[in-house]
């Protein structure tokens, strides 16, 4: 007990040097806390990240390839594959997934009944119609929701929506019917195949805003109605549409497996089965850089942190040596005298354990946002320097888009940091570690010399 009463005393007694021991354990400290709270909060949001762009598998031809392989237009056109739609249905029904989403534009329509909408581009002087877009979805689009003007959003087959310029120039009332067609004959004429043109009655149920409603790159009137009802206009292959399925995997770890599966069910090797990379990267990079850049920055405070620590221990307890001469003279064991240093270095650790965990998690959000900022910043700037934002490459066949983009993803730039009880462990491990640094440094030295030696060179 009086070991232990010592030490406490000696904590008041040597005010100064242990003042300089608690600055140095509590710098420490609070830097594991700041660091390894981003550390951990970087990694869930990776993770979650991970498990929504890394989950989500799309389908489509190698068009680049092919083109980057060095086939020209007539190869590339007859080495191009068309997947009937029951094909895509069909792999769909697999254990390795957990949703799937069916999303399909059919381009190149015409109508006898509906008058364009027209616009006169940027830059010109020039009144155009813009293009008809027809889009079906097998999922629920939010967005589109949201900005639904009058009406509701489709439900059954062969109802749709549309937006307030397209009901306007046509006077078209909600319950009405539009009357819409696929061109496919001219175009299958073109690549040497018979098609005939698919018509589509389609009752307007809801009008959404236009001003309000985005598009990227090129601007089209879009009719928006259900996957379902597109697909029940009977394609014999995706020949004349863009077929944008999205195959959501139960783990990310599942694409090799989901990929064999769908080459064996009949997928064509001239079709890749892929994640988002780009996407990822992207949304990701950031993160990812501030994850590696707090790990290295808590390797260095506590590599350098526990050097100038064990140096301030050694020069302290070698100022110590009358004190330690005097106690081992009196009787006292080299055990018990060390046990008394260790406790001395275990109170003030405890002390810096307890005003570490509150300083470094009240700084932690601050700096977490500051680093992300900065990171994101300099992501946005990479892009518009390489033109992200654009298509990088976009070659059509047969109504076929393959593209190489990012567009639609921003890199992620919210963060929250908790101290967890996983952090606390941690703290709590690295803490007992700093403590035993600085008692073995001095019970290392005690061992060394013997009372009389001390006593004699201190007179």
């Amino acid at each position: 007990m009086y070991l232990i009463t010592n030490a406490i005393k000696n904590l008041a007694r040597n005010k100064g040097r242990n003042i300089l021991l608690a600055a140095v354990t509590l710098a420490i400290i609070i830097g594991a806390v700041v660091t390894l709270t981003i550390h951990n909060a970087a990694s869930r949001v990776i993770d979650d990240i991970r498990l929504d762009i890394g989950s989500r598998v799309t389908i489509e031809q190698d068009i680049i390839g092919m083109f980057r392989s060095g086939m020209g237009v007539e190869e590339l056109d007859e080495n191009t594959v068309h997947i009937p739609i029951h094909n895509w249905i069909r792999f769909a029904d697999s254990e390795y997934l957990r949703n799937t989403v069916f999303n399909v534009e059919v381009f190149n329509l015409g109508s006898e009944s509906l008058m364009p909408v027209q616009a006169t581009p940027p830059g010109t002087n020039i009144t155009q119609d813009i293009p008809f877009r027809l889009l079906g979805s097998s999922e629920i689009d939010e967005s589109l929701a949201d900005i639904i003007i009058h009406g509701r959003m489709f439900e059954g087959i062969n109802e749709a929506v549309i937006d307030d310029e397209l009901a306007s120039v046509n006077n078209i009332q909600l319950g009405e019917t539009i009357e819409i067609e696929a061109l496919l004959s001219i175009w299958g004429e073109r690549a040497g195949m018979t098609l005939a043109d698919k018509p589509f009655e389609l009752t307007v149920v809801g009008i959404y805003s236009a001003e309000l409603y985005e598009q990227t790159l090129f601007r089209f009137t879009d009719i928006i109605t259900s996957f379902e009802t597109i697909a029940s206009a009977g394609w014999e292959s995706n020949f004349g549409l863009n077929m944008l399925a999205e195959y959501f995997l139960r783990n990310p770890d599942y694409l090799e497996l989901f990929e064999n599966e769908v080459r064996a069910k009949g997928l064509p090797d001239t079709y890749i089965v892929s994640i988002n990379q780009p996407a990822y990267d992207r949304v990701a990079g950031p993160m990812l850089s501030m994850k590696s850049a707090v790990m290295t920055f808590s390797v260095v405070i506590l590599a350098l942190g526990s050097l100038v620590l064990a140096l301030i221990s050694f020069l302290v307890v070698r100022e110590r040596k009358y004190e330690v001469g005097v106690l081992r003279a009196m009787g006292l064991e080299k055990g018990k005298v060390a046990v008394g240093i260790f406790a001395e270095a275990v109170a003030i650790t405890a002390l810096c354990l307890v005003i570490g965990l509150g300083a470094g998690s009240a700084v932690a959000q601050p700096v977490a946002e500051s680093l992300l900022d900065s990171r994101v910043a300099a992501a946005e700037a990479r892009s518009e320097e390489l033109q992200h934002d654009r298509v990088a490459a976009a070659v059509s066949f047969g109504g076929q888009i393959q593209t190489e983009h990012s567009i639609g993803y921003r890199p992620a730039s919210e963060i929250t940091v908790g101290l967890g009880a996983n952090i606390i462990i941690q703290i709590i491990v690295i803490t007992l570690g700093l403590a035993a640094l600085s008692g073995i440094v001095g019970v290392v030295i005690i061992t060394r010399y013997e009372p009389l030696k001390i006593l004699r060179e201190r007179s």
